[in-house]
């Protein structure tokens, strides 16, 4: 299990309320919700590459056909994709 510290002053002791993980030291609230910004916890954010190569595609048409060869080598199933070969 991973430990959690207290970003604010380092320490490790916890109690949880809602939401909300409170710093016994210090008394920093931490949310226990993931952050939307944050990395996934394999570091790879395939869907955010996918959505963005689709955005490419409607955005340059010229070139719509090899961001859509892209996204296939991503998600082969991907239906939005097939649409620009």
């Amino acid at each position: 299990m991973e430990k959690i510290i207290c970003q604010s002053c380092g320490a490790s002791s916890f109690t949880e309320r809602g939401p909300y993980r409170i710093c016994q030291y210090c008394g920093t609230k931490h949310s226990t919700l993931p952050s939307p910004a944050a990395p996934p916890a394999n570091g790879v954010a395939l869907d955010d590459d996918v959505q963005r190569l689709l955005s490419k595609c409607y955005a340059d048409p010229k070139r719509a056909a090899r961001y859509a060869s892209l996204i296939l080598d991503i998600d082969p199933t991907n239906e939005e994709a097939l649409k620009f070969l």
